[in-house]
């Protein structure tokens, strides 16, 4: 007659593992969707605030430190493209402004 044993040997249980960490990349998921939202709506304070929280996230989030990155590029692409364009704008602008204003045609 045999006996089982109820107890599990050491090589049933296999290796000891360890509790899975959550890694978060709130950071610079948000900076790299206010950095693409800033984009249309010509909003330089999102464009600021992406590249803020991208540079944030490459500190305190190891794991998405390209999803910031992005954010980063994104952020500022979006706000030095808007800077060019208002420089244009106000290049093709002004002469007329100026041009009115010294001929006296403000008073219209």
């Amino acid at each position: 007659m045999t006996t089982e044993t109820l107890t599990p040997s050491i090589e049933s249980t296999g290796p000891a593992t360890a509790p899975a960490t959550t890694e978060t990349n709130t950071y610079s998921v948000l900076g790299l969707v206010l950095s693409i939202l800033s984009i249309p709506t010509g909003m330089g304070p999102l464009a600021i605030a992406g590249v803020i929280l991208g540079f944030i996230a490459r500190g305190k989030e190891p794991a998405s430190v390209t999803t910031a990155n992005w954010a980063i590029i994104v952020g500022l692409l979006s706000l030095f493209g808007w800077v060019i364009l208002a420089v244009i704008g106000f290049v093709m602008f002004a002469p007329f402004a100026l041009g009115a204003w010294a001929a006296g045609w403000y008073w219209v």
